[in-house]
């Protein structure tokens, strides 16, 4: 396999190069991280590994690696929420399996992407899925993203193959406490309160690690919600899971990686901050 222009750790890249020499690279596949980008990086690499046309793959020079780069490729589908929903719909599944079995456009394969499968597919999709895991058409790929690989279904464990990238969990200090201050003003009846905990966020250097934390605090109030231990912060999970519901508590965790994806891009942080404390507020009161 060829890794240029991908950062994978060393046992990521020897794990895939023994199963491409084998001719074992399976169908389908979940990926673990924390870090979000991480898991849709490898997704990416994998999709340009299954639509390359060349002899060591992913080339990342021909049409059909560009095309998968770039989000493109008319045989690589980015399964994303529909209108108005927090979840995937059975619907969606129904219309994959009827596509799954039609030929490809471009390419010789056509792969699958699920972004936050762990929160996004309830056991009803993910039911509705198995067989079409079990018994693929042939050159057909499907990858899950998540975070959390023990919420997806044992049956669905057991039909694809798990993948745990490694992310650092040492945070500054500065770090932790930007991101601490943000999750006291998230839990504030005072929006000034939040509004101030998020101006540190205008140190770029720290920004992205301050969003990291701020996830971790809440995934932790998510684990704390349904009776499992916290791993970051036991006092703040505590609070989070008595004021929020879990259904809450996710739709942060994708504003905050939204937030985290816009940050390197943003000019006006002013203007970032303002939209991420507006939209904190309507999740925290909302319905």
């Amino acid at each position: 396999m060829n890794f240029d222009g991908f950062d994978f750790d060393d046992n990521i890249k020897q794990t895939f190069n023994t199963l491409d020499i084998q001719g074992r690279v399976p169908h389908a596949v979940v990926i673990e991280s924390r870090d979000s980008e991480k898991a849709m990086s490898l997704a990416v690499f994998l999709s340009m590994y299954a639509v390359c046309t060349a002899p060591i793959k992913p080339c990342g020079s021909c049409e059909q690696c560009h095309k998968a780069r770039n989000k493109a490729h008319p045989d690589i589908k980015y399964v994303e929420l529909p209108k108005d929903r927090k979840q995937n719909s059975i619907e969606q599944m129904r219309e994959i399996i009827k596509d799954s079995i039609i030929k490809p456009n471009d390419s010789n394969a056509k792969v699958y992407i699920f972004p936050f499968a762990d929160t996004r597919l309830s056991e009803i999709v993910q039911n509705s899925f198995l067989k079409l895991l079990e018994e693929p058409p042939q050159n057909v790929y499907f990858i899950l993203l998540c975070e959390n690989s023990k919420k997806l279904l044992t049956t669905i464990l057991s039909r694809a193959s798990v993948f745990r990238l490694k992310t650092k969990d040492v945070f500054s200090e500065d770090a932790v406490e930007g991101a601490r201050k943000i999750i006291k003003g998230i839990l504030s009846a005072k929006e000034y309160e939040l509004m101030q905990a998020l101006y540190a966020l205008s140190d770029k250097s720290l920004a992205d690690e301050i969003l990291l934390a701020v996830k971790l605090f809440l995934r932790d109030g998510m684990a704390k919600s349904i009776g499992a231990d916290a791993v970051f912060d036991e006092e703040c999970a505590g609070e989070l899971a008595r004021r929020f519901t879990r259904a809450k508590l996710i739709s942060m965790i994708e504003l905050t990686e939204n937030a985290k994806l816009k940050i390197p891009k943003h000019i006006n942080i002013n203007l970032l901050t303002t939209w991420l404390c507006g939209e904190y507020r309507r999740i925290s009161w909302q319905r």
